[in-house]
């Protein structure tokens, strides 16, 4: 299983005056608090329980220790805000800013990650609740980003990589298909507009399976427009990575999600996103997400092997 795990914030840890605000919201004091460690962010996540038995999942953080994830956080709390209704999402509770913290509070759902088997068992119920994510653009409130500008952003990193010498930190079938990649993935932004909600960070920790085989889709900082399978790609890619035992083209050809999708533009965003990957993880760490560049090149390698295998077709 790929677990990210990163030394977080506690909930013990946290000022008292923040708690104390999160206390009067939920309406009674914490009595319980249990630190999820998977992620990447060093603020703090916390599934807690008041004296009352209210469940509730919080996440904080402070401007000063990780000023992105505070700003993550704020992106995240508009967004749940205008949040379409019947969203497959934790309802939020509340949003806290205190002396530079940034809390959300969100109702606990009890389940865990999709792909725990690593058999894709859980594949086409993970692509079903993402095919069924609403057509949204000009209904919301608050004014979503294109995931097409985020991507045609990203073809252009084979060529980023290469105008910085960069090449030799490439494995040898990357480099020896380079202008492949680099010409394959130049389509790769037209290829992902739409008028979508994406998730646009679609990996199985930011998802919970409920018993009652439910997936819920969790941390929506980045949520966008765009087309609807781009999410469910990103998904594939991250069960690939994890080792599950399933084929992943055999799902794109039989999940309606991607109902008319041309294998030109897959390949595209797949070679853009593998491109992006290889081209951030060569950078320093971000401040307190060590972890994070190694995961990068992982999901850069494992985008790499798709494409390899889908090219020797």
């Amino acid at each position: 299983m790929n677990h990210h795990v990163q030394q977080r914030l506690e909930w013990a840890a946290l000022p008292p005056e923040l708690t104390g605000e999160i206390e009067s919201l939920l309406g009674a004091p914490v009595v319980e608090a249990r630190s999820q460690p998977s992620g990447f962010s060093s603020g703090s996540a916390d599934r807690i329980r008041t004296g009352d038995g209210v469940r509730a999942f919080v996440k904080a953080a402070h401007v000063d220790h990780n000023a992105g994830t505070t700003a993550l956080h704020r992106q995240e709390l508009a967004f749940m805000r205008a949040a379409p209704s019947g969203l497959p999402s934790p309802e939020l509770l509340g949003g806290i800013e205190h002396d530079g913290w940034v809390a959300l509070v969100f109702s606990d759902i009890e389940g865990s990650h999709p792909g725990a088997r690593l058999d894709g068992s859980d594949v086409h119920r993970v692509l079903d609740m993402l095919h069924a994510l609403p057509r949204v653009r000009g209904s919301m409130s608050i004014e979503l980003p294109n995931i097409a500008d985020e991507v045609s952003a990203d073809s252009e990193s084979w060529d980023a990589i290469v105008a910085d010498g960069a090449v030799d930190h490439l494995p040898e079938w990357a480099r020896t298909n380079l202008d492949r990649l680099a010409t394959t993935s130049s389509r790769a932004g037209a290829a992902v507009a739409g008028d979508h909600l994406v998730h646009f960070d679609c990996r199985a920790d930011n998802m919970l399976l409920d018993d009652g085989g439910r997936v819920w889709l969790v941390d929506w900082p980045w949520a966008a427009i765009g087309a609807p399978w781009f999410d469910g790609m990103s998904y594939l890619l991250d069960a690939r990575l994890r080792g599950e035992t399933f084929d992943a083209d055999s799902v794109i050809a039989t999940h309606p999600m991607f109902d008319g999708v041309a294998p030109s533009d897959l390949d595209a965003v797949l070679a853009a996103t593998t491109g992006a990957f290889f081209n951030k993880a060569r950078l320093p760490s971000p401040e307190n997400m060590p972890t994070l560049r190694a995961f990068q090149r992982r999901e850069a390698v494992a985008g790499m092997e798709w494409l390899r295998e889908r090219w020797a077709e």
